[in-house]
């Protein structure tokens, strides 16, 4: 029999550079780093650079990049077209006090490709871009409440900060779920103000609406359930959201932050179905911080100062220069072509896994859409929260660093994707790996 701790093992020989600089951060930084998502145990590698599709960490290992900075880097690390760029501009001027034509170049591309979007205005974050969306939902509606999809994650402001990652043991039934604080130090309020509905149980979620119809501004969701396990919508699940807020006069805001990379205008070119406004982040920024939400033009008029504004939207670093030379430059770069050779190259990856566990009998099932990949070792289809939270963690945790052991980097729940650089060659390489590691954990 396997040890279970062989991989830890391993993983701590392979790492001592990082260890050291992770316990000297933890001098100065709570955690060692600025980012709770990116911290697994026992500690995290620290990169020292990245090109292509590889990054090498602090002790020189040279891993195969399956995770792009969470869905960021589709066209890998420093893409030369966008490095150029870059620099033009950075020669011009960092930021101004005064618009400038860069942020009219990407609005118009972002423009021509969402369906949503007739307006669109930047942040800094995906997370400002959905407090944006629900802000506007408000003002436009009058009403307070809104509803998300259990183990949706829209950032981490307040209002979302809400039954994320729950223990299904505190969020109550799975038909009538309750809204979970995600974080201590919300006010009391915001559990208030949400309404959970179970994601993909399309019944279930049409009769948790129809309950709260009178007080809901917006329905928010995911069309690929993101960060917790890369799952996607059913079809009927945002037609019945689609129908609801229609028929009520709620807003239906699509949070496409990590699901925009699976076509050119996003899930919701993919899906048909066309929402009142759209928040995206990542991809749209070319590696740089970026967020950006839109929508109708009668509800973005709500930002316009000419007009009032309604809404106060500002921020030192909205639409920064850099930052939209960038976006745009990889906006250009991503053609149709280009969008189906990725989903071609993940599916080639989402069987490899299927294949491989069938041989070495281990249930498991492989989610995603377009570019983006989630593996969970269950039996049981994959299609709610719930579903991700009765998978095998234990098994999950040792995978994951069997595979950085490998050379492979996936995030540490084994959520992935592909950027334009990942070959077939890599592609064999990852599903080699990946059967080396489960081959000795079994």
């Amino acid at each position: 029999m396997v040890r279970t701790d062989s991989e830890l093992e391993r993983y701590l020989q392979l790492t001592p550079n990082s260890r050291a600089l992770w316990e000297d951060a933890r001098e100065y930084l709570p955690g060692g780093d600025s980012r709770n998502s990116i911290f697994w145990n026992p500690y995290p590698i620290f990169i020292e650079s990245a090109s292509g599709c590889h990054v090498v960490d602090a002790d020189g290992v040279d891993r195969l990049d399956f995770i792009n900075t969470m869905t960021t880097m589709i066209l890998g690390h420093g893409p030369e077209p966008v490095l150029r760029a870059v620099a033009e501009q950075a020669s011009k001027g960092l930021a101004y006090n005064a618009p400038s034509r860069t942020q009219v170049r990407l609005a118009k591309l972002l423009c021509e490709r969402v369906p949503s979007f007739d307006q669109v205005r930047f942040t800094n974050s995906g997370t400002e871009a959905t407090l944006n969306t629900l802000r506007a939902a408000r003002a436009f509606t009058g009403r307070q409440r809104f509803a998300k999809a259990e183990g949706g994650y829209h950032g981490t402001h307040d209002s979302v900060s809400v039954s994320v990652r729950v223990d299904p043991a505190s969020a109550g039934d799975a038909d009538n779920p309750r809204p979970v604080p995600a974080s201590a130090g919300l006010p009391d309020y915001v559990a208030l103000d949400v309404v959970i509905i179970p994601f993909n149980e399309t019944q279930t979620a049409r009769r948790i609406l129809e309950e709260n119809r009178e007080d809901l501004a917006a329905v928010i969701v995911e069309p690929v359930l993101g960060s917790v396990g890369m799952v996607p919508a059913d079809p009927e699940f945002l037609d019945m959201l689609r129908d609801f807020t229609q028929d009520n006069g709620s807003l239906l805001i699509f949070d496409e932050v990590i699901s925009f990379r699976v076509a050119q205008g996003g899930a919701q070119e993919t899906y048909g179905v066309t929402p009142d406004l759209t928040s995206l982040g990542k991809i749209v920024g070319g590696g740089f911080p970026v967020g950006a939400f839109g929508g109708r033009k009668d509800i973005m008029d709500l930002y316009d100062p000419t007009r009032g504004p309604r809404v106060s939207h500002a921020g030192t670093f909205n639409a920064n220069p850099v930052t939209m030379v960038a976006g745009a430059t990889t906006m250009e770069l991503l053609t149709p072509s280009v969008y189906r050779n990725l989903a071609e190259l993940t599916e080639t990856l989402r069987q490899g896994v299927r294949k491989v566990c069938t041989e070495l009998e281990t249930p498991v099932q492989v989610t995603g859409l377009g570019s983006l990949f989630g593996i969970h070792f269950t039996s049981a289809e994959v299609r709610t929260y719930r579903d991700i939270a009765a998978e095998d963690a234990d098994l999950r945790h040792r995978m994951f660093l069997g595979l950085l052991n490998e050379g492979v980097l996936v995030a540490s729940n084994l959520v992935g994707s592909l950027s334009t650089l990942i070959t077939e060659e890599d592609i064999a390489d990852f599903c080699a790996a990946f059967r080396k590691v489960l081959e000795r954990n079994r």
